[in-house]
């Protein structure tokens, strides 16, 4: 409020009047790119389907291990990542696991949400 107890008059943004889909006069028009022949159009490009991501807690000196085991091995057995050498390790023990109690058969898949969540009772 002013001295005479009127409210001030609000102050006007410079973006005001001007929207993304119709910008104000005084902006300059985006420059256009040229597209070369090889350049493929976004809906022909194929998509990158990422892997379902998993996470898990484990004790900072096993991941300090692990870490260390995929940086000593890289070359040699091949893992680019530390999700790729972790994928490896687990699907390795599924199959022993399968082949101990299951006939060397897998089992059938079990959806998210099925198994118990969180800290077990009584840790």
């Amino acid at each position: 409020m002013n001295a005479r107890g009127a409210r001030p008059e609000p102050r006007k943004s410079s973006l005001a009047g001007s929207t993304p889909s119709r910008p104000d006069e005084t902006t300059p028009a985006p420059p256009v790119l040229l597209r070369t022949a090889s350049a493929a159009e976004p809906s022909e490009r194929p998509r990158k389907k990422f892997p379902h991501k998993v996470s898990f807690y484990e004790d900072v000196e096993d991941t300090a291990r692990v870490r260390a085991a995929l940086l000593h091995t890289q070359v040699a057995e091949g893992s680019r990542s530390m999700s790729e050498f972790i994928h490896r390790a687990v699907l390795a023990e599924v199959v022993r696991l399968e082949g101990l109690y299951n006939h060397g058969e897998p089992w059938p898949g079990v959806g998210a949400r099925v198994l118990p969540q969180g800290r077990p009772l009584g840790e």
